[in-house]
């Protein structure tokens, strides 16, 4: 490490999606502190609206709600945006408020550790374009990682053997010809029931592979599009898209019944798991309906709008499968069952690996591992999601248990980050030099 270069800034944050977007300006904003960095693995900020441009993509919260609440988008174009809108979005943010001059790109968060003698973070850093490990200093460290940018790979037996290609949904780099072709879709979670509806029309036949139902319900006013006189009413009359993301918000937080584990709940759930089956019933191919209809409580798993994959499944072009895949041939996927399906092309819509936390890599007092403090405590936890005892000066966004699954997580991107900026306070306002969780309360956060 004696040959690396080293460098100080009062603040580190890692990753440039819309947590770390939003942390920066917030410092900007509420403490006038501009002394900070972004690092960033990717080739452009935006975090998992940058890694995830399958086709189809859009988000499954309204936009008016899923938008920062200081920093309204009246020129969304539907009620859920698209992937291109939500990137153009967050790049306007950081463009708006000068946070792109502070982002460094294809850095790559290797680690960090606490240095008692300095009361700082040595974060450990590797440029992904020459090589080369750097150290970075800084009194705050703050983790903006998100979830949903490493792609969670299938074990398929002779996947490495198939000829064609084999693209996950997070690692939709370029504009992919499917005409004409055989398509395999791997996964019926979000991604997977976003991307067939999109590609369905262009190729020869596609058959998705899938583990187990999910519940499905209807597009919300269909995802009605804005015009330009509703646009413009956005944009002249900032008090309307206020009062629908108020709106937005109360509907959304009514829901929050459902999740209860008492009775109220259970009434909740089955009533809309009712739904959700009736929806089937009415819309759905009948031969499909047992690969549709869940065994699990609504709840379990995150619901999925349905933006006319349902409708897709009529299509004479489409086939769906519950059978586990056994092999992958070079020009074929064979299931347990022992049929064959010709592919030509592999979709893996598999969902993410959930190592954000780099829980073996951050190294606090007494040279413990974040992770030897979980494991010694009995699982995941953090004081109000963002800060951990024996860390200190160092912040989560989006940690352990903060995402509540009823509502925009940018609520709770925006509740972290005030809580972050009223505990870090006072280290740039060089009033403190260290700010730790109370150790005796640790236990009650996990």
């Amino acid at each position: 490490m004696e040959n690396q270069k080293r460098l100080y800034t009062d603040v580190v944050i890692i990753g440039a999606g819309l947590s770390g977007i939003n942390m920066a300006c917030q410092l900007q904003r509420q403490l006038c502190v501009s002394d900070y960095v972004i690092y960033d693995r990717a080739r452009e900020l935006g975090g998992a609206w940058a890694a995830n441009k399958y086709p189809g993509c859009s988000v499954d919260i309204p936009g008016a709600l899923y938008s920062l609440s200081w920093f309204a988008n009246p020129k969304f174009t539907s009620l859920f945006p698209s992937q291109k809108e939500i990137l153009s979005y967050i790049q306007c943010v950081a463009r708006t408020n000068n946070v792109t001059e502070r982002v460094e790109l294809q850095i790559e968060w290797k680690g960090a550790q606490w240095v008692e003698s300095s009361g700082t973070w040595h974060v450990s850093l590797r440029n992904l374009r020459t090589g080369e490990e750097f150290r970075h200093e800084a009194k705050v460290l703050v983790s903006a990682v998100g979830g949903y940018t490493n792609p969670k790979f299938p074990i398929l037996p002779g996947l490495d053997t198939f000829e064609g290609p084999v693209v996950h949904t997070a690692e939709w780099n370029k504009e992919y010809d499917l005409r004409g072709l055989n398509v395999a879709v791997v996964g019926n979670g979000c991604s997977g029931s976003q991307v067939v509806p999109a590609v369905i029309d262009e190729v020869s036949s596609l058959t998705q592979f899938i583990r187990s139902p999910q519940y499905y319900v209807p597009m919300p006013m269909g995802n009605y599009r804005f015009g330009k006189v509703l646009r413009a009413c956005f944009s002249n009359i900032p008090l309307t898209l206020l009062l629908i993301r108020w709106l937005v918000f109360w509907i959304l937080d009514t829901t929050l019944g459902q999740f209860y584990n008492d009775s109220k709940g259970d009434i909740l759930r089955e009533e809309r798991a009712s739904r959700s089956r009736k929806y089937i019933a009415e819309n759905a191919p009948e031969r499909y309906w047992p690969l549709l209809t869940p065994g699990y409580d609504l709840g379990c798993r995150r619901r999925i709008l349905d933006n006319h994959y349902i409708r897709s499944l009529h299509s004479p072009r489409m086939n769906l499968v519950k059978n586990s895949i056994s092999q992958v041939d070079s020009k074929s996927v064979v299931t347990r069952s022992g049929k064959k399906y010709p592919v030509d092309f592999i979709i893996l819509a598999t969902g993410f690996e959930f190592t954000q936390w780099k829980a073996d890599s951050v190294i606090g007092r007494r040279g413990k591992s974040l992770k030897q403090i979980w494991d010694d405590r009995g699982g995941i936890g953090a004081y109000k999601t963002v800060a951990m005892n024996e860390f200190p000066n160092m912040f989560y966004l989006l940690g352990p248990n903060s995402g509540s699954g009823h509502t925009s997580v940018l609520f709770a991107i925006e509740c972290s980050v005030n809580l972050v900026i009223r505990i870090a306070r006072p280290i740039l306002q060089r009033q403190a030099s260290i700010v730790e969780q109370n150790g005796a309360d640790a236990q009650l956060f996990q």
